[in-house]
């Protein structure tokens, strides 16, 4: 079966190397690739098709490896935007279909915006980058992370995994 896999890209990311689907059907940045692969189509934020609005049904899974904290930061050619993570992780949910899942890494510890490098995420940003899916697990998760002292020189970055709901769930879980 033929999976459609989305790739939200950063400069520092290595995600093409993880995607086990048949193949790699859309990577997703602001500025063009450097580099040529094979199966992969390259779009802007912009560009990618809702679905429902073009006859698009929607990816099967998405993975964001450290990419949305970094967005509306400016750092990458992205319009400074304080709510860019957030939009970010909207748009995540609307091109998924139903049930798929997303595969996050974003920096947690004490909420800070390492001007214009991160976000880091704690108990006052991270709700809100959850709200609306499923957590289905978290991979190196410790809640004593949250509230740690923090460096900003050093990342802790579990891997979240998160579903989008059906229309028969809230799409809300707590950790």
């Amino acid at each position: 079966m033929h999976r459609q896999c989305l790739v939200f890209l950063s400069p520092c990311s290595a995600v093409s190397g993880v995607v086990t689907c048949s193949r790699v059907s859309r990577g997703s940045r602001y500025n063009n690739l450097t580099y040529d692969y094979e199966g992969l189509t390259q779009s802007t934020p912009r560009d990618l098709e809702i679905p429902g609005t073009t006859g698009n049904k929607g990816f099967d899974v998405a993975f964001s490896i450290s990419s949305f904290d970094h967005d509306g930061l400016g750092r990458y050619g992205d319009p400074i935007n304080p709510y860019g993570d957030i939009e970010a992780m909207r748009i995540a949910r609307c091109l998924l279909k139903p049930g798929s899942l997303l595969f996050l890494t974003i920096p947690v510890g004490p909420d800070a915006v390492v001007w214009n490098l991160h976000r880091r995420y704690g108990a006052v940003r991270l709700p809100h980058m959850l709200y609306g899916w499923e957590v289905v697990d978290v991979v190196g998760w410790s809640w004593a992370k949250l509230s740690a002292a923090a460096d900003w020189r050093r990342s802790y970055e579990p891997v979240f995994v998160l579903r989008v709901p059906d229309s028969s769930t809230n799409g809300h879980m707590e950790l």
